[in-house]
């Protein structure tokens, strides 16, 4: 076995190439998820791009499975027991780990155990195997080009008020919270959700954590929301921005992920990001300026209208892209993920910010 040479990461894995894999149907494949919930993995044929690629959480149905999931961060073994897994590996199969959020969330689980047992990643971060990103540029440009927007529409008509901020994970040592107790010194942020009343803005839960139509009329007069993410690690971008903020013709104001991801994932000049001002203050500042010149707010949506020259590949919704990876994998070649932690985390685990943890562990809060 020897690492794929060409990727930054591959002293993580060992790729190789086998004798074939003959498959009875070549276009069907199933996908079962191991350690399944009510609502993971979907059920049935979930991608209609890929009408023979079926997923089910029947755990007796392995044998025949061509993958199987298995969900990092919810009931998983923190140490690698194989009792807890398939008892037989079949040579067909590949086994995906799926964490869903981020390093902090998976902390107490010893990944250096899992050495040598997953073959793909399906992960938020672009070097994955598979990639479960929250949104995708390319995406949201189809979308666009759908229902074109107008050139010359004034973002800023109708719009009465300033900064909206939808927040439900509530653990104090987050580094969003010290710096929005700063920003709303100096400018109003309207605040909702599980943690509204412990910021001190009355009990306002407002819009379900899924009430998509709700949130689109709450959200039509802010000019600004606040997506600040819970975790400050590469690349993790999630629904905040995505669909909080640009689906909803709110420009995000971005705290997470460095600013070097946003400007290599995002739609140019969508969004502002903290770390381009020296403090809350600046950026309060620069918030109320906006507000008093539509001309250069209006600057935040000619995204829309411009999509860069060269998008990166259609990228087909998480479960969709699990089908298409099966569907295009070689079948001479074998991937295993021989030290997964530092994948993961990093080789110096510099791949997020540290943070305090007291208390219950993160991962039994809401990640909103």
């Amino acid at each position: 076995m020897s690492p794929h040479s060409d990727e930054p990461t591959a002293r993580f894995y060992s790729i190789w190439h086998d004798e074939p894999i003959v498959r009875k149907r070549p276009n069907f494949r199933k996908i079962v998820g191991w350690n399944s919930s009510p609502k993971w993995p979907p059920v049935g044929r979930a991608c209609p791009a890929y009408p023979d690629c079926v997923f089910t959480r029947n755990k007796n149905q392995v044998a025949n499975a061509d993958a199987v999931m298995f969900r990092g961060n919810r009931d998983f073994p923190f140490v690698y027991n194989r009792s807890q897994f398939p008892s037989v590996r079949h040579r067909h199969q590949y086994w995906i780990w799926h964490p869903y959020e981020s390093p902090h969330l998976t902390r107490g689980i010893d990944h250096a155990s899992y050495s040598g047992v997953f073959n793909w990643t399906f992960t938020y971060r672009n070097d994955s195997d598979i990639l479960a990103a929250w949104g995708h540029i390319t995406h949201i440009y189809r979308e666009l080009a759908q229902n074109p927007p107008d050139p010359n529409r004034d973002y800023s008509a109708g719009k009465t008020k300033l900064v909206l901020w939808y927040v439900s994970n509530c653990y104090s040592h987050l580094a969003r919270f010290s710096y929005a107790a700063e920003l709303r010194k100096h400018v109003e942020v309207d605040i909702f959700g599980g943690c509204a009343e412990r910021l001190g803005a009355g009990n306002r839960s407002y819009c379900g954590r899924d009430a998509v139509v709700c949130f689109k009329k709450h959200a039509r007069p802010y000019k600004f929301y606040l997506a600040f993410e819970n975790y400050k690690c590469a690349e993790y971008i999630t629904e905040k921005f995505w669909d909080n903020s640009l689906r909803n013709d709110m420009v995000p104001v971005v705290l997470g992920a460095p600013k070097s991801d946003y400007e290599r994932f995002a739609p140019p000049n969508s969004y502002i990001h903290v770390d381009d001002f020296g403090s809350p203050e600046e950026l309060a500042n620069y918030l109320k300026y906006l507000d008093q010149n539509d001309d250069e707010y209006n600057k935040y949506f000619a995204w829309k209208t411009r999509p860069p020259k060269n998008l990166p590949p259609s990228w087909e919704e998480r479960y969709c892209e699990v089908c298409k990876k099966l569907l295009q994998a070689s079948p001479t070649e074998r991937k295993v993920y021989t030290d997964l932690d530092r994948w993961w985390r990093g080789e110096k685990y510099e791949l997020c910010e540290p943070m305090v943890y007291e208390g219950p562990n993160p991962n039994d809060q809401v990640a909103t």
